[in-house]
């Protein structure tokens, strides 16, 4: 089983590569992008998740993403593909699948649409990890679910032997202290989702990160990643504000829209998004241009 301490490091949210004339999988422009992730330094593979644009994907989509991730880069590389499905059986059942087809773990947020209360948390995450033997990195992104896992909810996964660490895309550094503080001692990984907020979380004591910006600048991650944790300070603040004005630059649109306009800026694939969603805009992509050349080139 994979162990939490594999999860730290730097990780990328991948993007999924999208052909513009048939809506399905770029698979050309995904061997462009693994390349330039694996060369920039990323640990960790994270396909399918909210900048891969998973739950606008059918399941066998997702799981086609994945078999084509894991065929390029190896069975060494560790590879945490996010699951959609809603419902319970639903769930195991892609997990299971997602595993046979050489996940590393399964990122997996609580089911959006009603809301739950903590201990529904709790008993969802729970019986999933009674029926598969995948392990399973919690997925904390209220602005997507509308529902935080509570601290405390965490707290009582993480005592669990297949909840293995949770990527926090809250944007908030209180509930990540939380979630550090009532989680110590675990065998249990703390990620940020947040680019602007890696430095900040690496402070606290976060394990690693998986976010969106390591498609495009993956190696200014690792530098940033290598400076906080090796005690270089002059480096990290200073990658840590080009890392954030990158960040900044691309949310912008409709997510993960400014993402794949930067991944075409770069000539990494289209711009193109999973239907029926539409690329971002002209009128912003100019100035998204402009400060990319700046700030990148």
């Amino acid at each position: 089983m994979t162990e939490s301490r594999l999860l730290h490091g730097v990780h990328v949210a991948l993007a999924t590569p999208i052909d513009p004339r048939t809506g399905d999988l770029d698979r050309a422009g995904l061997d462009r992008l693994l390349a330039r992730v694996i060369d920039g330094g990323v640990d960790a593979v994270c396909p399918t998740g909210s900048t891969g644009e998973g739950p606008r994907l059918t399941r066998a989509q997702r799981l086609g993403v994945l078999t084509a991730v894991r065929e390029r880069t190896g069975p060494d590389r560790v590879v945490v593909p996010a699951a959609s499905a809603l419902a319970l059986p639903d769930a195991v059942a892609e997990i299971d699948d997602l595993a046979a087809a050489g996940a590393s773990a399964v990122l997996l947020a609580p089911p959006p649409y009603y809301p739950l209360a903590p201990a529904e948390v709790v008993a969802w995450y729970r019986m999933i990890t009674e029926q598969t033997e995948c392990p399973l990195v919690l997925y904390n992104i209220p602005a997507m679910t509308k529902i935080s896992i509570a601290p405390a909810a965490v707290a009582e996964l993480a005592a669990l032997p297949r909840v293995i660490g949770i990527k926090d895309s809250s944007r908030d550094v209180e509930y990540l202290a939380q979630v550090l503080r009532v989680t110590a001692g675990a065998d249990f990984a703390v990620l940020t989702g947040s680019d602007t907020l890696l430095l900040p979380s690496l402070q606290l004591g976060a394990h690693g990160v998986i976010a969106a910006g390591m498609n495009l600048v993956p190696r200014l991650g690792r530098t940033l990643f290598q400076a906080a944790t090796e005690g270089d300070p002059a480096a990290a603040p200073a990658a840590q504000q080009q890392l954030s004005a990158v960040a900044q630059a691309c949310r912008v649109g409709q997510s993960p829209a400014g993402w794949k306009a930067a991944l075409a800026w770069a000539g990494v694939c289209s711009d193109a998004l999973v239907p029926p969603a539409r690329p971002l805009a002209e009128e912003l992509r100019g100035p998204l241009v402009a400060t990319l050349d700046a700030l990148v080139r």
